[in-house]
């Protein structure tokens, strides 16, 4: 197997995982939404319904799942990558993800820690 058919893998590889990523992070909002749509058919939305909180916990958790999976694409990614010139733009693209994944699982800790 040469250099050529190995990059090929690679790429196919990255663009896969990170294809599972958009559709774990698609999933999870129409997942969202719908919870949504039944929290203000059911009328809780007038009432101040605490479990609105749950519907975000769990859309955070799936997007953190999805940035998981692109970061891991991105990852990849890198040694696909021929020059510095890309491999530093990548690098703050994966730091920009993570920093956006610690954040919402911070936010997820203090949804959960609430709804105790």
């Amino acid at each position: 197997m040469d250099g050529f058919n190995l990059h090929q893998i690679l790429l196919i590889i990255q663009r896969s995982i990170s294809f599972m990523g958009i559709l774990v992070i698609l999933s999870g909002i129409l997942y969202s939404v719908y919870q949504y749509f039944l929290y203000i058919v059911k009328g809780r939305l007038a009432k101040h319904d605490p479990s609105i909180n749950l519907i975000r916990l769990n859309l955070g958790r799936v997007l953190i799942l999805g940035l998981e999976f692109i970061v891991a694409a991105d990852l990849i990614g890198t040694t696909t990558t021929p020059d510095y010139y890309a491999v530093g733009i990548l690098a703050i693209i994966v730091v920009i993800r993570t920093v956006l994944s610690f954040t919402l699982n911070r936010e997820l800790m203090t949804l959960s820690t609430e709804k105790r």
